[in-house]
């Protein structure tokens, strides 16, 4: 291992640090827009889905 000064370190640490904020935020903002777009289509996907379904079985007769 090279032998690198104090300042060198800490540069190395500090750019190190911006890179991983940088991909954490952009990793966070797609798992934020993915949770928008379950929330906004998703859920009344299934609602609709299930008086659909609710709908179309109510008049069949049960059996017995």
């Amino acid at each position: 291992m090279k032998n690198r000064s104090n300042f060198l370190n800490i540069l190395i640490i500090l750019v190190g640090l911006i890179l991983a904020s940088i991909a954490l935020k952009i990793l966070l903002s797609l798992a934020t827009g993915i949770l928008y777009l379950v929330f906004k289509f998703g859920i009344p996907l299934l609602i609709i889905g299930g008086v659909i379904y609710w709908l179309t079985n109510r008049h069949k007769s049960p059996r017995r």
